[in-house]
């Protein structure tokens, strides 16, 4: 069963079964809620059954919240009410544009977006325009031997790869 968790942007996340995590909580405190991660650096927690990354400031307190995505395996996720991976990316940013009332760094459009007013960030590695053209490129013969990837990426490009919401001045 996948667990749900509901992102809560200049809050923190509420996890299915276990409960809410508030950003400013301390890293330790959040071990004990989750237990230990499964990769740890200086200031990241990655949890791979919950398919997120947590980033702390200089004093080890909770800044940032990663969702990996776009194929979750394990979990559900919401945000304003819709799973941010189900949605084509054109909707994802109309309907977070609309909840952030404010300016947008748009400087890495299409791959990349911050909407400053809410503290929230997408991103992905491909655009549908781009696997457009590169399968133009190869109708000469070798599109049949990657048809199979491209197709793949095509659908994958639709969507955002991860969100993340930050602390309120993590996007300013």
């Amino acid at each position: 069963m996948m667990k749900k968790i509901i992102l809560n942007p200049l809050q923190g996340m509420s996890i299915e079964e276990i409960g809410q995590i508030n950003f400013g909580e301390s890293l330790d405190k959040i071990k004990l809620i989750l237990g230990n991660p499964n990769n740890e650096e200086e200031f990241k927690l990655y949890y791979d059954d919950l398919e997120l990354r947590l980033d702390f400031d200089k004093n080890k307190l909770l800044e940032f919240i990663e969702i990996q995505g776009p194929y979750t395996q394990f979990i559900e996720p919401k945000i304003y009410n819709i799973n941010p991976f189900k949605v084509y990316a054109d909707e994802l940013i109309d309907i977070l544009t609309k909840n952030n009332n404010g300016e947008i760094d748009d400087f890495e459009a299409p791959y990349s977006y911050g909407f400053s007013e809410i503290s929230v960030g997408i991103w992905r590695d491909l655009v549908p325009k781009n696997l457009e053209e590169a399968a133009n490129e190869l109708k000469n013969g070798e599109y049949e031997d990657s048809k199979i990837w491209i197709e793949e990426d095509l659908k994958k490009s639709q969507h955002f790869w991860t969100i993340g919401i930050g602390n309120r001045d993590y996007y300013k």
